[in-house]
């Protein structure tokens, strides 16, 4: 049925059936597909170039600053962030997505009149306005704890890949990736600390075959980009970005005390005035753009860009 909107442009809800051509192309090849999809939004996003980012609810202020970075990056690549609107992880992509002016999908476990978590209301509303909500479960329904292993199935089914930022060994996520790896979808996941009990689930998903992502140009090199953000000029050389971080940015703090022979990443850390977030972010930026480069022994340096 055609989407609809009142005076004011606000998107209001649809129904659609495998038939439509807004229809996830990917989800036709899932054995047990929807027979049907309610949603609120922008339909004419689901046909697009997906990406999952899924976690933990209960995740770290790393997780967090990361999920974050992750979504706006991704989106500013042109990618439709799928996620499930959950406490944590989720919540973060999301944001990061909508922060970067870009597209967003939330696939939720509820009826697409309710909300849940209720503390989500309002993301789940601009999410209506700027992005899409999705459910194949009817008005009213309630969030049900059965219901979600069937909303992961949709996140993994429409996505053409599945990151993993921080997950536990028993997790929502954990079975999102490995529905993922069911369906011959690539699977990511970012490694944390040896120690963090959030960390074993992708440490898992490493061990089984999962691409290793420090950044989302780990990504990319498996996974071409539907788009190259305005904001980065493409360096012929290398493949790397040569757009330098704006002044006053975390990411330009931390460039702006490396050289191409590295510097410990711990001892910048101990003179970095701002938040653990804002630090995560600006040295997320900067491998994205290829400007910086890891070295053993836990160093940072700048790339040699010319």
């Amino acid at each position: 049925m055609p989407q609809t909107g009142d005076s004011s442009g606000y998107p209001r809800r649809f129904t659609l059936t495998s038939k439509d051509s807004r229809w996830p192309p990917l989800w036709r090849q899932l054995h047990d597909p929807p027979l049907r999809i309610t949603g609120a939004g922008h339909a004419d996003l689901l046909p697009r170039r997906c990406l999952a980012i899924v976690g933990t609810r209960r995740a770290s202020h790393r997780g967090l600053a990361l999920s974050r970075a992750l979504g706006r990056s991704l989106a500013e690549f042109g990618w439709v962030v799928v996620s499930g609107l959950a406490h944590g992880v989720d919540g973060a992509a999301h944001r990061g997505a909508l922060a970067a002016g870009g597209a967003t999908v939330a696939v939720i476990g509820t009826g697409i009149d309710r909300c849940f978590p209720a503390r989500h209301a309002e993301l789940q509303e601009r999410i209506r306005q700027e992005g899409c909500v999705l459910t194949e479960l009817p008005d009213g329904a309630p969030p049900h704890r059965w219901h979600f292993p069937r909303r992961n199935r949709l996140i993994a089914g429409m996505s053409e890949g599945v990151i993993v930022v921080e997950a536990p060994l028993r997790s929502g996520a954990l079975l999102t990736a490995m529905l993922a790896m069911e369906m011959n979808r690539e699977v990511f996941a970012m490694p944390g600390p040896v120690d963090s009990r959030v960390s074993r689930g992708c440490h898992h998903l490493l061990r089984e075959g999962a691409h290793l992502l420090e950044s989302p140009l780990d990504l990319h090199q498996v996974l071409s980009p539907p788009a190259v953000p305005e904001s980065a000029r493409r360096a012929v050389a290398g493949g790397r970005w040569r757009t330098l971080p704006v002044a006053g940015s975390a990411a330009r703090w931390i460039y702006d005390r490396l050289d191409l022979t590295g510097v410990a990443q711990e001892e910048l850390l101990q003179r970095w005035p701002g938040s653990h977030s804002a630090w995560l972010e600006g040295l997320l930026a900067l491998e994205v753009t290829g400007l910086i480069r890891r070295l053993p022994g836990g160093r940072l340096a700048r790339s040699e860009i010319g």
